[in-house]
């Protein structure tokens, strides 16, 4: 069986497994090693101010059918961590449909090919899972794209954390918390996760608080606009809609992860007063 039909077979249990996996991300700092440093993310001593990233997971249609125009209508840059192994699959977006993000400034960063439980696989499917992805994002998008990393439930240890650091600057999890400058690990990027029960009062309360402290908000979207039953992680595209004008509204500095994680790296850099090309 390829991969891609892999996918087909495993799109189900994925869904309900993003619920049941979630709580085996506990959280487990690891320590900036000097290999960091030469990706360009390293700890350092000063916060670099408060600022906001917008990330998407797993590579879903209807990112591009339903959370798209909604980044273009507030300008918005995006963070999408793509599945590599789903990418030209139903209910999954094309190689095209990536590409509109891409074009548009946004970063492509990867989630794995098959959306594997780190933590239960062998050695070889582990380096296979790192490896496959980033190679198959830079042979569709270029050499640029498929730097930075986020794991499939959240799970990771320290083993998985050593295999990512091989081949990313970073790695995003689903630990909830803020980022400071200061003690910054860069391999345990923390997060607040939306759901379908995230309102707007809550994202700006994150607002707020990232403001207050100084620190690097991270927000975590999934589906948008499609209800899944019982699978909790969705947006609908109203709320989107009123979440990202909280975020354009905030006077924030909105980044995507690469441009964070500089920031984070750099105490005298401040992260862009404007966004990339097509991100007003």
């Amino acid at each position: 069986m390829n991969i891609r039909d892999r996918i087909q077979v495993m799109r189900p249990a994925l869904r309900q497994r993003r619920r049941s996996l979630k709580w085996l991300a506990a959280p487990f700092s690891v320590t900036l090693i000097l290999f960091a440093a030469s990706l360009g993310v390293a700890p350092a001593a000063h916060a670099a101010g408060a600022m906001v990233s917008v990330t998407f997971d797993d590579g879903w249609a209807s990112q591009y059918d339903n959370a798209l125009p909604i980044l273009e209508k507030y300008g918005v840059p995006a963070t999408m961590y793509v599945l590599s192994g789903s990418i030209n699959t139903s209910d999954y977006m094309s190689q095209a449909q990536i590409q509109a993000f891409a074009s548009r400034g946004d970063e492509i960063a990867s989630h794995t090919v098959t959306h594997p439980d780190l933590t239960k696989l062998s050695a070889a499917e582990l380096e296979n899972e790192l490896a496959q992805s980033k190679a198959t994002l830079q042979q569709m998008f270029g050499p640029s794209v498929g730097l930075d990393f986020a794991s499939p439930y959240g799970a990771y240890d320290a083993t998985t954390t050593a295999a990512v650091r091989k081949h990313y600057a970073t790695q995003r999890n689903t630990d909830d918390g803020f980022n400071a400058q200061a003690g910054f690990d860069a391999y345990n990027i923390l997060v607040q996760t939306v759901d379908s029960s995230t309102t707007t009062a809550t994202v700006q309360r994150w607002i707020n608080t990232a403001k207050a402290n100084n620190t690097w908000l991270v927000l975590v979207y999934h589906e948008v606009g499609v209800s899944l039953g019982q699978d909790i992680y969705h947006t609908d595209t109203a709320v989107l809609d009123s979440h990202m004008a909280a975020v354009k509204n905030s006077g924030l500095p909105m980044v995507t992860v690469r441009q964070g994680a500089n920031a984070q790296a750099s105490p005298n850099t401040p992260p862009p007063a404007s966004n990339a090309a097509g991100h007003r």
